[in-house]
């Protein structure tokens, strides 16, 4: 079991979620739905690379500039809410 770390935010009428380890980003109207097309795309992604015979590059950090971009927007002056969330992973 794999655990990777999902951040997630608020973004106007939206939430945003970030896997930071896979660099893999996604989007919902609400949190649940944030979390889970991001699952999603962890999934998507994980089959894919171990598929092409590529478990040696799966992983690949968010940039520092990106993270920050993430966790800091430009555009936003006041406090925005981050939740981090730990998310379970199995392939083979």
């Amino acid at each position: 079991m794999q655990s990777l770390t999902c951040l997630v935010k608020k973004e106007e009428n939206q939430y945003a979620s970030l896997c930071v380890e896979l660099d893999i980003a996604s989007c919902g109207n609400t949190k649940k739905e944030a979390i889970q097309c991001l699952k999603n795309g962890i999934e998507t992604y994980l089959e894919y690379m171990v598929s092409e015979g590529r478990e040696n590059e799966i992983y690949r950090p968010v940039p520092m500039k990106e993270l920050k971009d993430f966790l800091f927007p430009e555009h936003t002056m006041s406090e925005q809410p981050l939740k981090a969330i730990p998310l379970e992973f199995e392939y083979a």
